[in-house]
């Protein structure tokens, strides 16, 4: 019989984590994965009764988290990690150490997302006719061959070792023939004694369209009179305005990156967000200001050969220089974030948010998930501005100005707000 994969469905902020740390049990062993540092910190000291330990690099004398994760399960440890560490545990799956463990994942991870894409013909003549890997007709799924192993080194400079490390553990598919796609290894899910993930509004991710391609079974527990309350809360913190000049903006990714090298499209931009800066939003504190848009839109690296921007879930670092965006916009200092952003509190003081993004799932990530509908593409944009929203500090029940440009997500926005 197939296990059933819980899906723990509950607004943000209403205590999913509290609740989980709150119910472990002293006879039952636990995998929590979860998406920051300061979140297995959280885990750790909140476990008062359960002893949890964090996988580091020197915590034995092979010094890898691989070998320090693998030691604490022989172990039989309570383990609290982040969500990098899910190709490290395939094998650690696949040997049966995570048999009696109760896995339990804290938001939903990046299920699928794309590697790299390269020409046909390059695919074609430099990886499979050559005999370094091969494609199951069927899945997709790409498998190295031991000619890639025995020569990865010499071949380093043409094939990608990023590849080669992503085909290892399974967990790389080739679509339409040209686009490699790294897809959340079967085995997590299938693995443990149970699994159990945590998030809000699961029908807008892609973790359920990638359950039903895989076919497993999977429950969805939710609580309407909390989802009601929620929205209802929502509607009395939340004010939202339009920026009247750039309501005609195109704001998808493709949009924005075509924009980027239109001095008019780039110049708006930065205009608009000027008179706002010089206009509503004339005193606001700087550091209380969250803005989302491309990021290399925003933020550039300062000297090309040695840049110094951090992953886009982490925000920027020093040594950047402000995009074409930024530039002339007198904003160029607010919290930058990545539109996908979610499970932290970094930026729960923030008061006033601007999205500069019309949010859409790749497309090509959508058919490899087999639902192109427009239904899908909606649920997935409102659940990922959502989740960017509450990094805010409405989070802790404050009110907030939120600017939404783009009338799809506005629409989509203020329809699930007042229901």
């Amino acid at each position: 019989m197939n296990k059933v994969i819980k899906i723990e469905d509950y607004p943000c902020g209403s205590g999913k984590t509290t609740r989980v740390i709150e119910n472990f049990k002293e006879d039952q062993k636990y995998l929590v994965i979860l998406p920051l540092l300061s979140e297995v910190d959280r885990v750790i000291e909140g476990s008062k009764d359960i002893e949890f330990v964090q996988p580091h690099a020197n915590d034995n004398d092979q010094g890898t988290k691989t070998s320090s994760l693998e030691s604490h399960l022989l172990l039989g440890s309570n383990i609290a990690t982040t969500h990098e560490m899910y190709e490290r545990l395939v094998p650690m799956v696949k040997a049966g150490l995570l048999d009696d463990y109760d896995i339990i994942i804290d938001e939903v991870p990046k299920v699928v997302e794309m590697v790299t894409s390269k020409s046909k013909t390059s695919i074609q003549e430099f990886y499979l006719d050559a005999g370094y890997m091969d494609v199951d007709a069927t899945t997709g799924r790409v498998r190295p061959t031991m000619k890639w192993w025995h020569n990865r080194d010499e071949v380093s400079d043409t094939l990608s070792p990023k590849i080669l490390n992503f085909a290892e553990t399974g967990c790389l598919y080739l679509q339409e023939g040209k686009m490699f796609i790294w897809a959340l290894p079967q085995c997590i899910l299938t693995g443990g004694r149970s699994v159990t993930v945590m998030t809000y509004k699961s029908d807008g991710s892609m973790l359920l369209a990638y359950l039903r391609k895989l076919g497993l079974s999977y429950e969805v527990s939710n609580d309407n009179k909390l989802e009601k309350d929620f929205r209802s809360k929502a509607a009395e913190l939340i004010t939202i305005e339009n920026i009247p000049a750039l309501s005609k903006t195109n704001f998808s990714f493709t949009g924005q990156e075509k924009g980027m090298s239109s001095p008019s499209y780039a110049t708006k931009v930065a205009q608009s967000l000027k008179n706002l800066k010089e206009r509503k939003l004339v005193g606001v504190d700087i550091n209380n200001i969250l803005l989302t848009s491309k990021k290399d839109a925003w933020i550039k690296a300062a000297n090309d050969n040695n840049p110094d921007i951090e992953d886009e879930d982490e925000g920027p670092k020093k040594n950047i220089k402000p995009g074409v965006f930024a530039k002339g916009s007198r904003m160029k200092d607010v919290n930058w974030i990545a539109n996908t952003t979610r499970g932290t509190n970094d930026y729960i003081h923030c008061s006033h948010l601007i999205y500069l993004y019309d949010q859409n799932i790749n497309p090509i990530l959508a058919r490899w998930l087999g639902n192109s509908s427009q239904d899908f593409k909606d649920s997935y944009a409102l659940t990922e501005l959502i989740q960017w929203v509450w990094r805010s500090r409405v989070r802790r029940g404050e009110p907030i100005t939120l600017y939404l440009p783009s009338p799809r997500m506005r629409r989509l926005f203020e329809e699930w707000m007042y229901d």
